[in-house]
């Protein structure tokens, strides 16, 4: 895959993702019960090679059981909308935090109106942490908006092509950092700059 197949490959993909979340009525459904639903991760960056999606809200942690019950709403909200709420994992991460923080999750997978499958990962984060990580997230963004694009696309790519290595060895965010610090141009130099390798 060549640097314009990677362009107009995200951009379809983003396109996808503004469909699957206007016409499923997702984010209708996540604002007016959390209200400020934000879209983040590649999603929200522009930098998407693969159907996966993103949303994090203000959740107070003792609001877990209206949480818990999201899941029924968000597969009426689907079904409603002519399509199938497939996985639905919930979260309390205000027991046992995750690597990400203490917060609420619903993990869902669902196939969009053009039978596409879609992961998407809504965070439920306290007030205060959730305004946090929306500053974090706006400079990120801008510091991203300085970067290479299709260097940023093209190790997704190459990073998702190996067996138990992407989400294993690397993420999407080490990729972003390894960028935003012109740290180099390839995987194994950004095993190295992560100290994985000598």
């Amino acid at each position: 895959m060549d640097a314009e197949q990677r362009a107009h490959l995200a951009d379809e993909l983003r396109e996808e993702a503004r469909l699957l979340l206007v016409g499923s009525g997702l984010l209708e459904l996540l604002n007016g019960r959390f209200g400020e639903a934000m879209v983040t991760g590649s999603a929200g960056y522009d930098l998407m090679t693969w159907r996966d999606i993103d949303i994090h809200m203000p959740c107070d942690a003792d609001r877990w059981v209206e949480w818990a019950g999201l899941g029924g709403e968000i597969a009426r909200t689907l079904a409603d909308r002519g399509l199938t709420l497939h996985t639905a994992t919930f979260r309390n991460d205000y027991l046992e935090p995750h690597p990400l923080g203490a917060g609420l999750h619903w993990g869902i997978e669902l196939r969009d109106f053009a039978d596409s499958h879609w992961k998407c990962n809504i965070w439920g984060w306290d007030p205060f942490d959730f305004a946090v990580r929306q500053a974090r997230d706006a400079n990120l963004r801008a510091d991203l908006d300085r970067c290479n694009r299709d260097l940023i696309l093209r190790l997704k790519h190459e990073a998702r092509q190996r067996p138990d290595y992407y989400g294993v060895m690397v993420g999407s965010f080490d990729i972003y950092q390894f960028a935003i610090a012109g740290a180099g141009e390839t995987l194994d130099e950004l095993e190295r700059w992560k100290g994985l390798v000598a």
